[in-house]
Parts: structure tokens; sequence; C-alpha cells
């Protein structure tokens, strides 16, 4: 994932339904259990939860192809982070980070995908988050987070919300890390109530127009669509913005 571009949306005034479909301080050893500082849950620092905002573009459409990762399945929002638990998130994010081979999406063509041999950094994050949800854990404790690494790139991660903290899942790094002691700075994340959802993140972070002045482009696509009834409604035009 590159440079975060600009966004800005379409005519319509049901764009933004068009867009809702699809819209601890100790960190983990990477290579075994490591024994996490247990904290009140008084004292935790959570990732705050901020307004609605749209969902990146690429998200859009993966939920439109990919709708059993897009629902809630119900269950806590905050998983108990027992033995059982810091194994699997151990695993998932060593094995993960090992068979994926990084590789960026050309200019233009930003596609979310799962399972895959190669793929960018939200990639990572997607096969992590199915891999997990396999293992039991709940929609509501894992969202794909955006942010901005220190050298003005976006970043996609997977953020684990347990009993020890937010976790962060990063493909640059075996170390999972609570989500306050990483060098990104938080812009979105999907919501905790329905993964189709966006929120931005409660953080003293920069706005991605801001961050992205210096590269602002932006692309139009069009989404055909169904009403209730199955029939064929006009397109929704929509500007968007999208990673490389």
């Amino acid at each position: 994932m590159a440079k975060f571009r600009k966004i800005s949306i379409g005519t319509k005034a049901s764009i933004v339904a068009a867009a809702a479909i699809v819209a601890a301080t100790s960190p983990l050893n990477a290579t075994g259990l490591s024994a996490l500082t247990r904290t009140s849950g008084n004292n935790l620092v959570r990732i705050g939860e901020g307004p609605k905002t749209l969902a990146p573009f690429a998200s859009v459409v993966f939920c439109m192809r990919h709708k059993d990762q897009c629902v809630n399945t119900g269950g806590p929002s905050i998983m108990e982070l027992d033995k059982n638990r810091k194994s699997q998130l151990i695993s998932v994010n060593n094995s993960v980070n090992h068979t994926v081979r990084p590789v960026n999406d050309k200019p233009g063509a930003d596609v979310w995908s799962m399972d895959v041999a190669a793929g960018d950094c939200e990639d990572f994050a997607l096969t992590k988050r199915k891999k997990l949800l396999q293992l039991g854990w709940s929609s509501g404790s894992l969202k794909i987070a955006v942010a901005i690494t220190n050298n003005g790139e976006g970043h996609a991660v997977l953020i684990a919300k347990t009993s020890e903290g937010d976790l962060v899942l990063d493909n640059r790094f075996n170390t999972i890390k609570d989500w306050r002691k990483t060098d990104l700075r938080w812009v979105m994340a999907q919501s905790g109530d329905n993964p189709k959802y966006w929120a931005k993140v409660k953080a003293d972070v920069e706005e991605p127009q801001l961050v992205s002045a210096r590269v602002a482009v932006s692309e139009t696509a069009e989404i055909n669509h169904s009403n209730d009834h199955g029939e064929h409604q006009s397109n929704i035009a929509m500007t968007f913005a999208y990673f490389q």
C-alpha cells in the first residue's frame, strides 16, 4: 500500500447507502508465548471509535464479493486473551507474515484479497482476520484499520481487541504490539458493530487528505445495484480514493 489518496464522493443522495453495503502495553513474543503484564480493564486505553466515515473503495468491493467476511457474527466485542488465544494470535500472525510475499498493487488497481501467495498489506490483514474468525474469534473483536506510517504511506493492519488491550498484527513485524506502541498514525477502522461500516479513529492523527495533498489523484467508478425487489437501478458514480 503506497500513498493515501484524497477521497471525494459522487452526486447521488443514495451514495452513503451504497458505500455502506460493502461500508496492553507489552508486545507478544513473535516466536512463542510471552507473559503480558496483566492490567486492570479500567486502566486499559483502547483505540477509540469516532464518527462514521466512508469506507475505502476497495473495502466496499471486497464486501460485495465476500459477504461472509463483512457480517456481525455475534460474540464478545473483546476476547479474553487466555493462553490458547495468545497462541492463536502468534501462530496466525507468523504464518501469514512468512507465507505471503509482500507485493504492492499496481497503481490504480487496488484490490483487497484473502488467501493469496503474494499481496499488499491489506491482503495480509484480511487473511489473518479470516483465519482468526475460523478459530472462533468474534467479528467485533477483529478490525481492519488504516493508518499512516512515518514515511507518509497508507498502511492497513489487523487490530485484535482483547482483555490485554487492542493489539496490532502488522505484516511488517512478527511482534504483536499494543496499538499505542506502533509507529502508526491512525486514520480509520472498521466499526465494531458492523464490519461493512467504517469510523474515524479517535486519535490525534492527520486527515488523509492532508497527508496526500501532494499526490491528490481520484478516479471514478460505477456501481450497478438493485432495489429490494431485484429491479435494476441507475448506476451510482463514485469518485474515490485508492491505495497503490
